[in-house]
Order: C-alpha cells, then sequence, then structure tokens
C-alpha cells in the first residue's frame, strides 16, 4: 500500500506508528469487507446485530448519549420502559446497519437493485424533468452507505454528488472516497467553495446532505423535535443560489439484507425550518433505523459562550424547553445567576442541601431539588441522577457558582455539560 499523499511528518518519530495504526486499520477494514462479502446479505445484517447487542452491554456511555436522544426526540410519546427498549434496539439496528455497508459496499449495480426498494420516486423524477438541481437531505439512518451508490438506480445519465466528512485515517479515507467516486458520484467537502455546488445543482445535478449532524455556534436557529438548537443552513442556502428543489430521503431497513429509501417533499419556502420539518418527518419514518449514538442536541456553553449566545437573543422558545440545573450547596445567599445565563427557553431548577434557606431571587415558582453536603461522588451521582430523571426532558447543563472537583467528575461521567460561572 503506497503513502497517501499529504501524509504528515514529524519529526519526534510518531508518523511511522500513526502508519502502522493506519495500514492496521486499512487491513482490518479489508478483512471485514472480505468476510462480508463471501455472506448473504441477511447473514451479515444478523451478525451485525449480535455486535450492536454487544456493543450496547460494553459502551454505557454511549447508552446514555442515545438515552438523552430518545428522551429529547419523544418526550411526551414514549414512556421510560419503551425508551429503553428503543435504546437496545437502536444498537442491534445499527450494528446490522453498520456491518452491512461492509457487504453492500461490493454489491453489482444489478444486486444492488435487489437490497433496496425505492419509494416515491416520481418526486425526483418530475424534479429533474423540469431541468431542475436537486438537494436531497440524509440523516444517518438505515444502511446510508447504499445512497452513495444509488446513481445506479437512478436515470441515465443523472448526476450525483455528496458531501463528506474526510475520514481521521488518510489512508482509509483515500480509498473509500475512490470507490464512491469510482461509482459516479462527485463528492464535495466542507473545504469546497459553495459556488462550485451551486453551479454543479444548476446542470441538474442531485446533491446529498446529510444534514441532521449538529453543528456548532454558528449554525441557524431552528426548532428540532421540539427542541430549538442549531442547524446547518447549507441546504437552503445551496438551494436558493442554485434555484433547485429540496427533497428529503428516509432509508429504513424493511428486513434483514433490505432497506427501502423514500423521497419526501420540503414545504415552501424550503427554508432551513422547512428542511428540518422535513428530516425530523424521514427520521420519525424507521426511528430504531436512527443512528442515536452521537449527541445530536449537544449545547456548546462555556465562559465565553453564554447561554444568551447559544440560544440567542431572541426569545425564541420551542416546545421542549432545555433544563438547567443550578447547584447552589453553600453558595452565598446573595449570589445572582447572571444576565447573560438567562433565557425564556430554559426551566431552571435549583440543587440546595438540606437546611439550607432558599435563595430570595428564587423563592418563588422554583424548582428545589434537596441533595446531600458533601464531595462523596456516589451520593452526588446518585442526586444528579434522580434530578436527571425526575422529569421527561433530561438536564442540558449545571450551572454552579463556585468549582468543585466533585461535581466536575460527575457530569463528566453523566455526559452533562458543567459551566462554573466564579
Amino acid at each position: 500500500m503506497g503513502r497517501a499523499r499529504g501524509l504528515p511528518m514529524s519529526s519526534n518519530g510518531k508518523t511511522p506508528s500513526k502508519i502502522l495504526k493506519w495500514r492496521l486499520e486499512c487491513l482490518g477494514h479489508s478483512l471485514v469487507e472480505g468476510m462480508a462479502g463471501c455472506l448473504p446479505g441477511p447473514a451479515v445484517y444478523r451478525i451485525g446485530e449480535m455486535l450492536g447487542s454487544l456493543a450496547c452491554s460494553l459502551m454505557p456511555q454511549r447508552r446514555k448519549t442515545v438515552m438523552r436522544n430518545l428522551r429529547i426526540a419523544f418526550a411526551g410519546e414514549k414512556d421510560s420502559s419503551e425508551l429503553h427498549e428503543m435504546m437496545k434496539q437502536t444498537f442491534r439496528r445499527s450494528g446490522g446497519n453498520l456491518i452491512s455497508a461492509a457487504h453492500t459496499s461490493r454489491l453489482s449495480p444489478a444486486d444492488l437493485a435487489e437490497v433496496m426498494t425505492i419509494q416515491n420516486f416520481q418526486l425526483l423524477l418530475d424534479v429533474l424533468a423540469e431541468g431542475k438541481g436537486v438537494v436531497l437531505l440524509l440523516s444517518h439512518m438505515g444502511n446510508w452507505e447504499v445512497l452513495s451508490r444509488m446513481i445506479h438506480l437512478f436515470p441515465k445519465g443523472a448526476k450525483t454528488g455528496a458531501f463528506y466528512r474526510p475520514l481521521n485515517n488518510p489512508l482509509l479515507d483515500e480509498r473509500v472516497l475512490a470507490r464512491r467516486q469510482a461509482d459516479g458520484t462527485r463528492m464535495f467537502s466542507k473545504r469546497d467553495n459553495p459556488l462550485h455546488v451551486a453551479a454543479f445543482l444548476r446542470e441538474g445535478g442531485i446533491v446529498g446532505i446529510l444534514a441532521d449532524q449538529r453543528v456548532g455556534p454558528k449554525g441557524e436557529l431552528t426548532e428540532f423535535f421540539g427542541r430549538i438548537t442549531r442547524a446547518s443552513p447549507l441546504p437552503a442556502l445551496l438551494a436558493r443560489r442554485a434555484k433547485a428543489t429540496v427533497l428529503s430521503l428516509a432509508v429504513t431497513t424493511d428486513r434483514p439484507g433490505h432497506w427501502t429509501a423514500t423521497f419526501m417533499p420540503v414545504d415552501a419556502p424550503q427554508h432551513t425550518a422547512h428542511c428540518m420539518v422535513a428530516l425530523e418527518k424521514a427520521m420519525k419514518s424507521g426511528p430504531l433505523d436512527v443512528f442515536w449514538l452521537q449527541e445530536r442536541w449537544k449545547v456548546y456553553l462555556g465562559k465565553n459562550l453564554t447561554v444568551r449566545q447559544w440560544l440567542g437573543e431572541d426569545t425564541l422558545k420551542g416546545g421542549k424547553a432545555h433544563r438547567a440545573l443550578i447547584w447552589l450547596v453553600d453558595a452565598p445567599a446573595s449570589w445572582v445567576l447572571p444576565a447573560d445565563w438567562q433565557h425564556p427557553d430554559v426551566c431552571y431548577e435549583i440543587a440546595l442541601a438540606e437546611n439550607q434557606s432558599i435563595p430570595e431571587p428564587w423563592s418563588h415558582d422554583a424548582i428545589i431539588h434537596r441533595v446531600p453536603r458533601g464531595d462523596g461522588l456516589y451520593q452526588m451521582k446518585q442526586a444528579i441522577l434522580k434530578i436527571d430523571s425526575s422529569a421527561a426532558l433530561p438536564l442540558d447543563f449545571i450551572l454552579a457558582p463556585h468549582g468543585g472537583a466533585a461535581l466536575a467528575k460527575v457530569a463528566k461521567l453523566e455526559t452533562i455539560p458543567l459551566v462554573h460561572l466564579s
């Protein structure tokens, strides 16, 4: 295997070890693909399901991430026992879909058509007949790797493109990128000029964008599953620039080794808010197929990024407000939450020690939780878990007027952002 282009050099001798690691990862990738290619698709999927179940039992932090996502997405719709069952089935389904990608990546176009059913295809054909480009909203659901190969199922002469994030392993990235391009799909990265992508669309191209990913503070404020968050404005921006049409696409598992791709319309005007509504509908069509293992509603907060900056200066309020726990155990009675940390979309709850007086600013209509004093990790963890589970929505972040190593450790273990406001 030749050396990858742009391979970083190192003066401290670490590059050889990185190359070895990357080569071993490539070897593992080849072995998995080789074994998956020798087995029937349904068998590969079943093996993936078993591996997914194993991952569920061995990855407690990922279990928490999945549960947090499900609690936000289905608050008021599913009870705790239903969400726990969904969490376990999500691991199984994700394992089946991920391992199946190694099988479908090597299928011939004819065999690919045997494992895919396309619904509402006429939506796409009608747009293409008008000579317009299509921005295709995608999410990490089902066997999403087959999306890069759907060009074989599109009308002859169709031009397809897709955005991708380069893999951390440059050797494996080069291999995967070359394979996807060999199918005829043009790959765009975030470093590509949006004008070039718009030109591709104006020529009648179809560009897929994984739009369910979380974005940082520069994203556009909108609702997603009833929660105020930030989303990428790129799909709507490209559609406006290229006068293209936006469609969404859901990929669901029908049975082991077989998937259905369903095209769905996006309401006009096709701005970011309507794009996220369409994406939500697609994800709800097969919630167990969604890759919930990445935290979608992560809040980006810190001393230099306040709640008001993250959620915007306006009084925008979603149907599923954020939950903030203010840790006031042994805090000065005169402490007041800074104005930059106050927002109408946040429901504030207070943690106080037993017998600690309620501070005057919080004496009215405040949700009070009594917790034990001290820095005992176990007691503190149990207290925070109890508070977290006291409502359908999870805790989104903790604010504390002073430091505390134990609180910081528990917050990290429970993947709840903690901001010290001292």
